[in-house]
């Protein structure tokens, strides 16, 4: 009667395939909730502050230029170029901060995406079992029936 504890452990493998799965699928759930936290969080609290850093250095900054008696508005004088490369300076940190964001944003995607590849695997191996458990627990009755007349015979 061993046939019959192959089904069953086939029925087994199965159903834990199933659950190991559907655990994948809830992990990979949380990393893309993860994900979209991450990147609202960069949007609509890290990127602001930043820009606000950024104004209040540049107003200061530009206090700082008029208060030392510079011509400020004297194009390719010394404060001029001074206030152009703290520019680029702040646009080079934002776009750091954009690029950075994309690539948590998608890393932690790509993360979901293989946990529901190994979801899809623990339900594929699960089946796989399934069948062998099957096939062997009919194989094993058949070989009981031809050697003996009964399914139920060793």
């Amino acid at each position: 009667m061993s046939f019959v504890g192959d089904i069953f452990g086939g029925i087994a493998a199965k159903k834990m395939g199933k659950y190991n799965q559907a655990l994948y699928n809830q992990e990979a759930k949380l990393a893309e909730r993860n994900a979209e936290i991450k990147l609202k969080t960069y949007e609509q609290v890290d990127k602001p502050r930043i820009l606000a850093a950024q104004e209040r250095n540049r107003s200061n900054q530009f206090v700082a230029l008029i208060n030392s008696g510079v011509d400020v508005d004297r194009i390719g004088g010394s404060p001029y170029l001074t206030m152009l490369a703290q520019g680029i300076e702040d646009a080079f940190e934002i776009s750091i901060g954009d690029y950075n964001s994309t690539v948590t944003y998608q890393n932690e995607l790509n993360s979901a995406s293989l946990l529901k590849a190994k979801g899809a695997g623990e339900a594929f191996k699960g089946e796989m079992a399934f069948r062998t458990g099957v096939i062997k627990g009919i194989a094993g009755a058949s070989s009981n029936y031809n050697s003996s007349g009964s399914i139920l015979s060793s």
